[in-house]
């Protein structure tokens, strides 16, 4: 008996926001859902549909560090197995359009997915791991489960960590329980280049204005300001400067000196 054979083609993403039509993302947003599809499946005498297979779906591949073995959600048993050729692990389920250029279609909602234990089973990057590929997962009647070609690598981030814009609490924090507040500025990179932070010091708090460049003005809990430029920076008083107490490090190094 000769045993089916299939060619599974390479998934294509689409990430929730990402024009159809833009360019390649490599960030999706763990809130928001990914659609999966991809085109025809072939066998041995043309494309397949539902009936001439006994299971399809798409299989999500992790590496939580760099270096690190790869790892496969089974998402019958809600756990993440060695990506092994031993391996069995139940792909996440795929519908079925005929007619459609792309007729194999999935979604891969990553937030509030949890595990056996109930942990979250996708996770925001920090330093570009954990990352995750997609990739097919078909089996013939009668025959061995065929896994495609994978998706490109990409990583996922909260949905304010998207925005250039972000004004709440601290992170992983609610309004209801938060012990910081902030108001942070990015710019097209998603990198940090300004901010506005509040972080609860009882019976009072710590007030941080910084940028990055390095300088920063610290209110302190006790009522005293903290100014720092960033390193080799002036601190510049354009206008007069009135002191009733001024201490002072020489230039040339050594003990701190009252200015009389």
């Amino acid at each position: 008996m000769t045993t089916p054979v299939l060619t599974v083609p390479a998934p294509a993403l689409q990430f929730a926001g990402q024009p159809v039509a833009g360019p390649v993302e490599t960030t999706a947003v763990l809130e928001k859902p990914v659609t999966v599809t991809f085109p025809p499946v072939a066998g041995a005498s043309g494309p397949v549909a539902p009936p001439a297979l006994a299971g399809f779906g798409f299989a999500v591949v992790r590496r939580r560090t760099a270096g690190a073995a790869p790892e496969v959600w089974d998402d019958k048993a809600k756990q993440w197995l060695p990506d092994a050729p031993a391996t069995v692990a139940a792909p996440i389920g795929l519908s079925y359009r005929d007619g459609d250029p792309a007729p194999w279609q999935g979604t891969l909602v990553a937030g509030g997915t949890t595990d056996a234990a109930g942990a979250p089973a996708f996770a925001k990057a920090v330093g570009g791991y954990p990352q995750y590929t997609v990739r097919g997962a078909f089996t013939p009647l009668g025959g061995q489960a065929v896994a495609g070609p994978s998706s490109a690598p990409f990583t996922m981030v909260g949905a304010a960590d998207k925005n250039l814009m972000v004004i709440g609490a601290g992170e992983d924090e609610s309004p209801t329980d938060a012990t910081q507040t902030r108001l942070l500025l990015k710019n097209t990179a998603l990198q940090e280049i300004g901010a506005l932070v509040i972080d609860r010091d009882s019976p009072g708090a710590v007030v941080t204005i910084r940028n990055a460049a390095g300088a920063s003005v610290v209110l302190r809990s006790d009522g005293g300001i903290e100014v720092h430029p960033a390193a080799g920076k002036e601190l510049l008083v354009a206008g007069d400067l009135e002191a009733e107490h001024v201490v002072y490090r020489p230039a040339g190094g050594g003990p701190k000196r009252v200015l009389t």
